[in-house]
């Protein structure tokens, strides 16, 4: 796993239909990289999550916009960055039934950042590996 070569990169368009798509790529190229099936899945959750967020809240139903993902395998972890260019909103104090994606997140890597400015917000999500 330590000498897969290559990062991943893409541009989602902010549509919702992206993302299914998206996450097949994500998860061919995961797979090239010796992930198993569980960390597979957990990483495709939570990017899927930070994606379907810069989708909703970045771009508020425009869909103008782009999501970038980019992913690379080093220093014996996984990083994945998402960012969007929209704007960012902190979440409410009070999130009713909904707000539970960042939670998500954070139980299944094992970092996850967030920052927002006035340009976008950009997600780092970070799944340690295994020694090999």
């Amino acid at each position: 796993m330590r000498e897969y070569q290559g990062a991943y990169r893409d541009a989602l368009p902010a549509d919702p239909a992206a993302l299914a798509p998206a996450r097949h790529a994500l998860r061919a190229w995961l797979a090239g990289g010796g992930l198993s099936e569980d960390d597979v899945q957990d990483v495709l959750i939570a990017a899927g999550e930070a994606c379907a967020n810069a989708i909703e809240h970045g771009y508020r139903g425009s869909s103008e916009g782009k999501v970038l993902v980019h992913a690379v395998f080093e220093a014996g972890r996984l990083e994945i960055t998402i960012s969007d260019r929209g704007t960012w909103r902190p979440p409410p104090a009070d999130r009713g039934s909904r707000g539970h994606g960042r939670l998500i997140m954070e139980q299944l890597m094992d970092k996850v950042t967030f920052e927002g400015t006035g340009t976008g917000t950009t997600v780092r999500l970070v799944k340690d590996l295994p020694s090999a």
